[in-house]
């Protein structure tokens, strides 16, 4: 959290508002002559951990790369979960091998039956009823060949899904700013592999005294650093932060300022402020 500078004492604040000096121009030559500090900060940043508990088998990115949302960044070894999904890609396969070869059998049955019954005097009864016999069985055959395909490909959903997890993947645009572990190390939810910040501006999230807070509002600009540096404040919180007794800020910086998240900056109004 960023700290204020300390403040002056409170004899020289009433000798000076005694000359006809405001608090606004308390504030301006306090906050010009020494500024407050400040951190830089993405607007967003988030760590990828892995949905599943496993040893990290491969980290793809560094600190710095640029990442695209749905990139793969690390990966898990999930050796057992790749041959998992292989027999259920195999058993997937001979179970729609079984009922091609049972719609096969029903057609078979079908024309069979159909033959004896569009001559029912050529053939005897017995084999009449043989035949729509056989095409029960044909159909029964087909259903069940289809249920356990539909069985197969329910195991093969989750034979991916659990191989999917294993790959941990990129939810933003962004840029890694932290690898938190190296390949051989264990991971799982809520332990992060990689920390990344997405690309959007930053900003400066800094304190005021509640009296310099008065005079600071929304898109009011001020100057960050030596003064080269330039943001707008976005936010002014709406009352004092218990523990600090000061009011937090935050100014968006200019999107052609480029500095390093988590800098500490001072943080000045600008002349006319």
């Amino acid at each position: 959290m960023a700290c204020a500078r300390s403040q002056p004492g409170t004899a020289p604040e009433a000798a000076q508002t005694g000359r006809g000096e405001t608090p606004s121009n308390r504030f301006e030559m306090r906050g010009r002559d020494a500024g407050w500090l400040g951190v830089v900060l993405p607007r967003q940043s988030l760590d990828l951990a892995p949905e599943i508990a496993g040893r990290v088998e491969q980290v793809y990115v560094r600190e710095g790369d640029p990442v695209r949302r749905g990139q793969t960044v690390a990966v898990l070894d999930a050796a057992q979960d790749r041959q998992e999904l292989a027999i259920a890609e195999v058993n997937l396969r001979a179970a729609e091998a079984e009922v091609s070869r049972s719609q096969l059998d029903l057609a078979d049955a079908e024309n069979r039956l159909s033959s004896r019954l569009a001559m029912p005097d050529a053939f005897p009864k017995e084999e009449i009823r043989r035949s729509e016999i056989q095409k029960q069985m044909a159909v029964a055959n087909l259903d069940g060949a289809r249920a356990r395909a539909a069985a197969q490909q329910a195991r093969l959903a989750q034979a991916r899904d659990r191989a999917s997890k294993a790959e941990i993947r990129a939810s933003a645009d962004g840029t890694v700013a932290r690898r938190y572990v190296e390949p051989g190390a264990l991971a799982g939810p809520g332990q992060p592999v990689v920390r990344l910040i997405s690309d959007g501006r930053l900003i400066v999230r800094f304190a005021v005294s509640p009296e310099e807070a008065r005079a600071l509002r929304p898109a009011m600009p001020v100057r960050i650093g030596d003064g080269r540096l330039s943001a707008v404040i976005e936010w002014v919180a709406p009352e004092v932060d218990p523990p600090s007794g000061m009011v937090m800020l935050v100014a968006v910086l200019d999107p052609r300022v480029r500095l390093k998240p988590g800098s500490v900056v001072r943080v000045h109004p600008t002349k006319g402020a």
